[in-house]
């Protein structure tokens, strides 16, 4: 087949992509100041649950699926059923990168190493979702629902993502205050994270977009 070649490199680069986000999460898991908003409830359930993280991903990634349903009714289309394909490898990083943190991530001995550790979170995280987007195959289900409330109430996608975010922050330490009388997964780096994921994304689409679009030969946005 004549485009195989560019559907392979744009399968590639959005599974490397998924990758580099988990390895963000596992990152940002690893300080100990909280993770990113998305993947906040995910964290929650885990340390309530005592299960593996990745687990939690996938099916509260699955979860945002029928939300979507309800927000786009008679819109919805069936092919966002795959979401739930992308939600089960999104998971399956998730507990392999969730690995590698414990076997070579150094502890945090002070809260100068925490706060790096977010700092090179957020750069996993924008890499991971630079690359995912522009091999353009299918969303997660998160980012879908963001796409979903954007296109039914007609704010902008920037302003959805805003109103996303800081909903499952806020469901996350409500089910973590209520079952773990604490805080858990969802701390000051939760709320970095929420504003610095998208400079850093900002900053690496000015610096490596158009060689990425070359490579996935895409027409530059």
């Amino acid at each position: 087949m004549e485009n195989f070649p560019k559907y392979l490199k744009k399968v590639i680069v959005y599974l490397l992509g998924l990758f580099i986000m988990a390895l963000g999460v596992s990152v940002s898991k690893a300080s100990e100041l909280g993770v990113s908003p998305v993947n906040s409830i995910p964290s929650v359930i885990s340390d309530i649950l005592k299960i593996d993280m990745g687990i939690c991903t996938t099916a509260v990634f699955i979860g945002f699926i029928p939300i979507q349903l309800i927000i786009l009714r008679k819109d919805f289309k069936p092919v966002f059923l795959l979401q739930i394909l992308c939600s089960a490898a999104f998971g399956i990083f998730v507990s392999i990168s969730n690995k590698l943190a414990d076997a070579f991530l150094p502890p945090c001995g002070n809260y100068a190493a925490r706060l790096l550790y977010i700092l090179i979170s957020m750069v996993l995280v924008a890499l991971g979702i630079m690359l995912y987007i522009q091999a353009d195959i299918l969303s997660l289900p998160g980012e879908g629902v963001m796409q979903a409330l954007s296109a039914k109430t007609g704010i902008s996608l920037p302003t959805a993502k805003i109103i996303f975010d800081w909903s499952v922050v806020i469901i996350a330490a409500a089910t973590s205050l209520i079952c773990l009388k604490t805080l858990s997964g969802v701390r000051e780096g939760t709320v970095i994270a929420a504003f610095g994921v998208g400079l850093c994304l900002k900053l690496l689409n000015k610096l490596f977009l158009k060689p990425l679009q070359g490579f996935l030969e895409v027409p530059a946005q």
